[in-house]
């Protein structure tokens, strides 16, 4: 009765180990992909459009993707493109992600 009661015991603080060991492991952010996000940003600053496909590629994710979730200085990608006056890297990514650059650009 008390070796069952022992393994129960080992057993149950193993699992406790081991679940906390998960949790830990899935809540830390890589930061090799925190840093190609940067460099989309970056490549979007920059307007030129190769750079920016390059960038992309490098995430592993689509466009779309990368659009929908990511934000630069808090903005997405497409208004952070007209901000800084990147023109062709704001069409590039209208015409991906099907918005329209236009739509966004303040009027008088």
């Amino acid at each position: 009765m008390f070796m069952s009661r022992r393994v129960t015991q080992f057993v149950l603080l193993g699992l406790t180990l081991s679940l906390t060991a998960t949790v830990a492991n899935a809540a830390s952010y890589p930061k090799q992909l925190e840093k190609r996000l940067i460099a989309v940003c970056e490549a979007v600053k920059s307007d030129n459009r190769l750079k920016l496909h390059r960038a992309v590629r490098a995430t592993g994710l689509t466009m779309r993707d990368v659009h929908e979730g990511l934000v630069c200085n808090g903005q997405d990608m497409l208004t952070f493109a007209l901000t800084h006056n990147a023109v062709k890297n704001a069409q590039l990514i209208a015409r991906r992600v099907n918005a329209n650059p236009s739509a966004l650009t303040a009027q008088r």
